[in-house]
């Protein structure tokens, strides 16, 4: 699929899961090695993908009744309203390729029997017969073709039919008309037998026919009806976006080594943990606690009883309900070349303060990726993901790049089914990164989805160009509890106890 612009039209994001439900019903259903094997012809191999893209889609939406909305869709949008009759230059003989095509469409989707019909008054125009004989086989399919190596076989009757197309009834017409002409000659006129001869033989417009067909035999893939897939496919690059910043490179994991956090960097980190978690479990105490109240409503409150001798009907209890946090938190580990030396010490310090931290707070579910790993440019190295007790392997060197943008798509993309309501990404970071626009597009794209993304600057103050209201800066371990305290009360309870 091409790199798409976010901010798009429905139609096109309607095209983009249609086009998903199509290759993933040739992913999960057609024998690719099956077809391999076989080596089918250009126009074989046409009228295999007019039958296989129906038989997969049908199977997928036997069990994602969903899909069958979606490439009804597509059906209607590519074989209904922006069918277009061929042009008189076209070769008749194409029709027989989209006599096949739109038959198999009309099954799904009624509308489409009007081009169907077109096409079918050119095949009785030009290939008598040609289509009674691809009907016969065509009710063979949609009675029963259960996998891929039943359709090649179907495929492959198809173009036989094609092939031995004769004119029988025609020429059997003309062989008569030309047999009665000879009888009714004169003698003198039978000795011109070579031109009787000649009428016997087919009549130029069915040559002409026949001559088509094998032609159409003999043309080349680029030059036959496109299928479904191909149509799609051609519609979606058309639409892709035109901006190197506006297409997206999504991150794959990797590995990185790491090792256990030093023992004196462990116990610092843990003592910042202590008093980051120290100073927001109160303050959470304080915001979700819930608040009692004596009202004419709620549960028979015993010690309010009383009021009844002078008529105060207050005597029920109700507990003010407060939301919990519900919030997954996702933090990012920048382990670029730039962070060598102090800098990612403190960094994996910080970060393994801070999972310890939020790790201990109900209603928060942590996550630690560092970036990038040590398959490529644009990958991840999962540290800790989300549900998981937080280990102590954040002992990890620094080197490479720094491909924000693809680790942020990646989050967005793991965050994407997680039950949790809110959704926050903590990215701690030292410098630029690789492609400034690219990552600034995909915070403002995450901010548009409802991620919360935040920053904690590493002895560097670029990141307050990326996120300039919701970042900070630390210099040292001391500042980690007082800054992140301050970032993350704002986070954690804006709206946590609404």
């Amino acid at each position: 699929m091409p790199a798409l612009p976010m901010d798009c039209e429905p139609e096109l994001l309607a095209m983009a899961r249609g086009f998903v439900d199509h290759e993933a019903a040739h992913i999960r259903h057609t024998d690719f090695t099956a077809l391999r094997t076989v080596k089918l012809d250009p126009v074989t191999f046409n009228l295999f993908n007019c039958l296989e893209d129906w038989r997969v889609e049908k199977k997928l939406s036997s069990i994602f009744p969903g899909c069958r909305h979606n490439l009804n869709w597509l059906i209607r949008r590519f074989f209904v309203e922006q069918a277009q009759p061929r042009a008189g230059g076209d070769p008749p003989a194409l029709a027989v390729l989209d006599y096949v095509l739109l038959t198999v469409r009309a099954w799904d989707v009624e509308e489409v029997n009007m081009s169907r019909l077109a096409a079918a008054e050119v095949l009785r125009q030009q290939f008598p017969g040609l289509k009674e004989t691809l009907d016969a086989i065509l009710i063979k399919v949609r009675i029963h073709c259960p996998d891929t190596a039943s359709t090649i076989a179907y495929a492959s009757q198809l173009a036989q039919s094609i092939r031995q197309w004769e004119p029988q009834q025609q020429q059997k017409e003309t062989r008569r008309n030309g047999a009665d002409l000879c009888d009714s000659t004169s003698q003198s006129e039978q000795e011109i037998s070579p031109d009787c001869a000649s009428q016997t033989q087919q009549p130029a417009p069915l040559s002409k026919a026949k001559a088509q067909l094998t032609a159409l035999l003999h043309t080349e893939a680029q030059d036959l009806p496109q299928n479904l897939g191909e149509l799609l496919s051609t519609a979606l690059t058309l639409c892709q976006a035109e901006s190197a910043f506006e297409s997206v490179t999504v991150a794959v994991e990797g590995f990185r080594p790491s090792g256990v956090l030093p023992e004196p960097q462990k116990l610092q980190a843990l003592q910042a943990s202590i008093a980051l978690r120290t100073r927001l479990q109160g303050f959470l105490q304080v915001r979700t606690q819930k608040q009692c109240s004596i009202g004419r409503r709620g549960v028979l409150h015993p010690g309010s009883l009383h009021r009844l001798q002078t008529g105060n009907p207050r005597i029920f209890r109700r507990e003010a309900e407060q939301a919990g946090l519900n919030t997954a938190v996702h933090i990012l580990l920048d382990v670029s070349g730039s962070m060598s030396g102090v800098p990612i010490v403190l960094a994996r310090q910080a970060c393994f303060a801070v999972a310890k931290a939020l790790e201990h707070i109900c209603g928060v579910n942590p996550a630690v990726t560092a970036f990038p790993a040590m398959a490529s440019t644009s990958s991840v190295f999962p540290i800790m993901r989300h549900g998981q007790k937080v280990p102590d392997n954040f002992d990890i060197n620094a080197s490479g790049g720094t491909p924000l943008a693809a680790a942020l798509w990646w989050v967005m993309q793991t965050m994407l089914f997680l039950k949790e309501q809110r959704k926050i990404i903590l990215i701690i970071t030292d410098g630029i990164p690789d492609n400034t626009h690219a990552a600034i597009h995909a915070v403002t794209v995450a901010q548009k989805l409802g991620y919360e993304v935040y920053g904690l600057g590493i002895r560097d103050e670029h990141i307050a160009h990326l996120l300039p209201q919701t970042s900070r800066v630390i210099n040292d371990l001391s500042d980690l509890a007082p800054v992140m305290f301050d970032m993350l009360q704002t986070a954690l309870l804006k709206g946590g106890a609404a």
